[in-house]
């Protein structure tokens, strides 16, 4: 009869009862019986007798020569060794700064979060450098004289600093200097209103949403905010922000007549405005009559018949009168209704029969400063929650979200101190030494720093995203599950050599055991996320660079610090009398063992969870996870690209990010989906539409470069150039101008621009039809208007297409001329400053909005760039191919770039860990079967999040490749040391051996980085909270699939002998399944 019982080693052997002998090649048909008797063993081997002990150190104690060479260095100079290390450590850490001056600023916490080497992104900084730098310097401008002083005093221009440079929305709305004077001339004579109180007949403050401060309640339980006692309430709360926020009349919008201060404008004070009361003053009745009037005034509204009226009010109730949903005249009165359904009240009041869900208040702010909206947010946010009534505040905006965002980095990195100080009392703890806990976090802190060097000094990437933080909590985690490994395997070596083996031969051991199942999980989390280096995102990229750096590092201190760590604290430090001292108080200090003896962690994994758990009911578990998985990797193919544009910061929760997610889209006024106006496409010929910047620097745009030999001036271009803008009339994405805009008199020429199709016009009109007064026009009439002005005896009466360089050349700049004089604008042609045209602008409206959906945008982009691609095909020159289009796709670029590099991420990441694998173990079953626990672990995690509402966002994105690199770390531990497991010919017992030598340090591992995920769940930062809960998900997920999944399988279909081994070059001594 013969059981398996454990030896001295602490590994399993099979032990006959009593004097059995056993044949060692018989060892796979004996039926192994767990427990018994633990007495003598007696086996044979080619009939001679060899005892365990003798077996394992003529096999499994070899340990290759160059790793032993430098496991005797340590032991002899252990001290030397630690100080170098250390020196390194400190020097690496030092270097980052000293040679960078540029210290990480996490003030525009957007920063490189939006897609590099793309088409689009291509366009879109190519035609950025064309505005900022190229308008800017003088070497491009649309004066064809050449003559760049319109721009030279453009304030973005001469401004450094990145927030006030020309933006292509500035570009958008005005394109020249004279263009914005005219306009603000405009607002400023529409300003100057004869009402009671402020102007609220002027555009600007009752259109723009940029004012830096609004702040929204919401109703408690499904109430209705619209009663006189919830008002009255908002009214005075506003008037008390007022208050204490006012600091002179800088800073609040003033009354023109009056010289009093503006009112908030909210519901309340709209309603006593109407009656000419004080909010005060307000009685039920007069609630009520606002609310019918609203309601009255609602389908004008809806229907776009109730407008802004500026100050000649007649004529808006004129107008308003006329219409086909006609406006009651009593919906006009300063505006009040208009901006009261635009502005105050959200977007179903109507549908809800006037019920008001949520209100805004805005505060008519003109200037401000930081510390003032700090402390109205820090005033705010103690106050979210508080009832008003029927109502709560419940978002905000201020001017200072970025800000906000930065302090609060701060404050959550405090969290990491609460998970380091538990991380080393379950250091001190496992290692039953407070002396190596302390230096062993030590160790992981400046890990950190090493990594920051190599990342700035070293490789000196010009980019620290703040997102390269949650690097301190993968560290802690990965440090402190190695140092778990290599202490695990540092006391088993009493076991293994007994009492009278070595400093230098338990450290080889060690180095080559334990230190060979780090490099596996190093190399294999190492190029998870050295898989982000591939994205086209720069956050991305570099956080997954300097996680890769921490990872590497980590790995190499393991080699050279820790080793020494633990040869000082046996040689010098465990028997002095100062620490026994210490020892007899704190029960956490080592105390010394039987060697035969197996700590209470091990045994249990041994006589417990092995057996009766996992080896049980193997078939059990394996059914199991693979129906969990095969579930949650179907719900994993439903991650949904994200739907909202808005960067993200704050948890969901936050009551600025409340208000950007939620509050906003039911106010007409700050909703995304504003208008229907759509984007505009632009064609841009001349220039080369590459993304030519660093793409690990996100201020570096890269330079304009041009097209060799830019030639439009033959027959054949001129034709098509004509025709450019006609060719995408006909497509369903184009949005008419004079239809979208009925009483924009020159919509066809302002609202489009197509160069040569107007340059046919001028040029053919006769020269006897040439006037200087344009005269009355209405859209396309207005081309045939423009092309008669000025009078002239050139550029006329001629025939199209032009077959004289030279006067098509004057012909261009007449017209330009012509352009800017009258709209302040060019025609589509961009000269040099010497007055030759270097580039061509064509510009076709859309009805495809920015924020539309994915497949929306998709479908436009497909056909655009396909329309686009046929018609170059009928241009001729080597310039054509250079020929791109421009649109405000960044959003989409945006999320088809996080499509495509999370799965290209994650490929990666498997293919990387497969050849990992296969490398180290050398067993082709072994991988396969530590690859399918990985993607099961993947599914599983990714599955999670979908079912908890997430998208394919930045995080997700990191998220699905880095959860292979920590998905296969447990993984890689069990399959090395079940591959050097003693017993070679019995599932089972090999299994059994795995958990216990490596089962402990494979759950304390998991406890940490779980405990380092925990911690991170409870900051307010978006980015933190979703790495910590991915991080906590992940831990679970990997030690219940590595336990209850690959361990059933070894123990099904686990390779024996040399089952599944492939050839590959090994060191000298390296052991495997035989």
């Amino acid at each position: 009869m013969t059981e398996v019982a454990p030896h001295g080693s602490g590994d399993f052997v099979v032990q006959p009862t009593k004097t059995e002998e056993v044949d060692l090649d018989e060892m796979p048909e004996q039926k192994l019986r767990f427990g018994g008797a633990r007495n003598s063993v007696q086996m044979m081997k080619d009939d001679v007798p060899v005892t365990a002990l003798e077996i394992s150190k003529s096999k499994h104690h070899q340990v290759p020569k160059v790793i032993q060479s430098y496991a005797n260095f340590v032991v002899a100079k252990p001290r030397f060794c630690l100080f170098l290390s250390v020196i390194f450590m400190l020097a690496f850490s030092a270097i980052g700064f000293i040679v960078r001056d540029d210290l990480p600023d996490f003030a525009k916490a957007d920063k490189g979060f939006d897609a590099r080497g793309t088409d689009i992104s291509g366009a879109m900084r190519t035609f950025k450098t064309m505005l900022e730098d190229d308008i800017c310097d003088g070497s491009l401008t649309y004066n064809p004289n050449g003559d760049p002083v319109l721009w030279s005093q453009w304030p973005e221009c001469t401004d450094n600093d990145d927030d006030r440079r020309l933006t292509e929305d500035e570009y958008e709305e005005s394109e020249n200097l004279e263009f914005v004077k005219r306009q603000l001339q405009n607002a400023e004579m529409q300003k100057k209103v004869n009402d009671t109180q402020c102007s609220y007949s002027d555009p600007y403050l009752l259109t723009d949403s940029w004012y830096p401060l609004q702040y929204a309640f919401e109703a408690i339980d499904g109430e209705d905010l619209f009663d006189t006692a919830t008002l009255k309430s908002i009214c005075a709360f506003s008037k008390q922000m007022y208050l204490d926020f006012h600091s002179g009349p800088n800073h609040y919008k003033y009354s023109w007549i009056t010289g009093e201060a503006c009112v908030a404008r909210d519901l309340g004070f709209y309603t006593a405005f109407y009656y000419q009361k004080e909010c005060e003053e307000l009685v039920d009745a007069d609630v009520s009559n606002f609310r019918d009037l609203l309601l009255e005034c609602a389908p004008a509204y809806e229907a776009g018949t109730l407008k802004m009226c500026d100050s000649n009010v007649q004529a808006c109730k004129d107008t308003g009168a006329a219409e086909s949903t006609p406006v009651p005249r009593e919906c006009w009165r300063e505006n009040i209704v208009w901006d009261t359904l635009n502005a105050v009240v959200d977007t179903d009041f109507r549908k809800n029969e006037g019920k008001v869900k949520y209100t805004t208040v805005l505060p008519p702010y003109t200037n401000w400063y930081d510390d003032l909206f700090t402390e109205i947010h820090l005033e705010l946010y103690t106050r979210v929650g508080e009832s008003f009534g029927s109502a709560q505040l419940t978002g905000y905006r201020t001017g200072d979200k970025f800000d906000v965002f930065t302090k609060q980095l701060l404050f959550d990195n405090a969290f990491s101190g609460g998970a380091f100080f538990l991380v080393f009392c379950i250091l001190w703890l496992h290692t039953s030494s407070g002396f190596i806990a302390t230096f062993g976090f030590l160790q992981i802190l400046l890990n950190l720093g090493v990594g920051y060097g190599i990342y700035m000094g070293v490789m000196f990437l010009p980019f620290f995203p703040f997102l390269n933080l949650v690097g301190i909590f993968v560290v802690v985690g990965i440090g402190a599950d190695d140092i778990f490994v290599f202490m695990d395997c540092w006391k088993q070596t009493v076991k293994e050599f007994g009492e009278d083996g070595t400093y230098e031969e338990r450290l080889g051991f060690v180095l080559y055991r334990a230190c060979g199942s780090m490099l596996i999980t190093s190399l294999t989390t190492a190029s998870a996320f050295c898989a982000n280096a591939f994205s086209l995102i720069t956050s991305l990229k570099c956080f997954g660079v300097y996680c890769a750096i921490v990872v590497v590092v980590d790995f190499f201190l393991m080699l050279s610090y820790v080793p020494a760590l633990v040869i000082i604290y046996e040689k010098y430090i465990k028997e002095s009398p100062c620490c026994c001292l210490c020892c007899k108080c704190c029960t956490f200090c080592e105390i010394p063992k039987d060697p035969n003896e197996i700590r209470p962690m091990e045994k249990w994994f041994r006589d417990f969870f092995g057996p009766k758990v996992v080896i049980k009911f193997k078939y059990v578990w394996i059914g199991i996870t693979i129906c969990i998985a095969g579930f949650m990797g179907f719900k994993s193919t439903q991650l949904q690209r994200p739907t909202s544009s808005e960067f993200q910061l704050f948890k969901p929760d936050h009551p600025m990010e409340h208000w950007d997610l939620t509050i906003k889209n039911y106010i007409n006024l700050f909703a995304e989906d504003e208008g229907n106006s759509g984007m505009n496409i632009d064609f841009i010929f001349g220039v080369k539409g590459t993304d030519n910047g660093n793409t690990w620097d996100p201020d570096d745009y890269g330079k304009t470069v041009y097209s060799d030999s830019f030639d439009f001036s033959s027959e054949a271009n001129q034709i098509q150039l004509e025709t450019w803008c006609d060719r995408f009339r006909g497509e369903s994405y184009y949005n008419d101008p004079c239809v979208e805009y009925p009483t924009w008199n020159y919509c066809r020429v302002e609202g489009e621009v197509c160069p040569m199709e107007l340059l046919k016009h001028y040029v053919e009109t006769s020269c006897e039809q040439t006037s200087n007064d344009p005269g009355d026009c209405f859209g396309d009439s207005c081309v045939i208007a423009l092309a008669k002005i000025p009078e002239r005896t050139t550029c006329c009466g001629l025939t199209y297409p032009l077959t004289d360089p030279a006067v098509m050349n004057q012909c261009i700049k007449e017209l330009s001329t012509v352009t800017v004089t009258q709209f302040g604008k060019s025609p589509g042609f961009w000269f040099d400053s010497d007055g030759n045209v270097k580039a061509l602008h064509y510009k076709v409206p859309t009805n495809i909005r920015g924020q539309a959906p994915y497949e929306e945008l998709d479908t436009f982009y497909t056909s655009m760039t396909e329309n686009m691609r046929v018609q170059k095909l009928l241009l001729e020159g080597p310039w054509v191919s250079d020929v791109f289009a421009r649109t405000r796709l960044d959003f989409f670029d945006l999320q088809r770039s996080l499509g495509i590099g999370a799965y290209q991420s994650a490929g990666m990441s498997f293919a990387f860990a497969f050849c990992v694998l296969i490398f180290m173990t050398r067993n082709i079953l072994l991988t396969l079967l530590s690859l399918v626990t990985i993607i099961s672990i993947v599914c599983c995690v990714v599955g999670v999040l979908v079912l908890d509402g997430w998208e394919l966002n930045i995080m997700e994105s990191v998220i699905i490749s880095v959860a292979v690199g920590m998905a296969v770390d447990f993984v890689a531990h069990y399959s090395h040391t079940y591959l050097h497991s003693p017993v070679k010919d019995d599932r089972d017992v090999a299994v059994i051996n795995t958990l216990k030598t490596m089962g402990a340090s494979v759950l304390t591992g998991a406890i940490t980085t779980f405990v380092a995920g925990a911690f991170m769940i409870f900051a307010q930062t978006l980015f933190f909270y979703q790495f910590g809960f991915f991080m906590m998900t992940t831990m679970g997920f990997a030690w219940a699939y590595s336990n209850f999944m690959l361990l059933p399988l070894m123990a099904v279909m686990g390779p024996v002998k040399k089952g599944g081994k492939t050839k590959v070059v090994q060191l000298e001594g390296e052991g495997d399944l035989e």
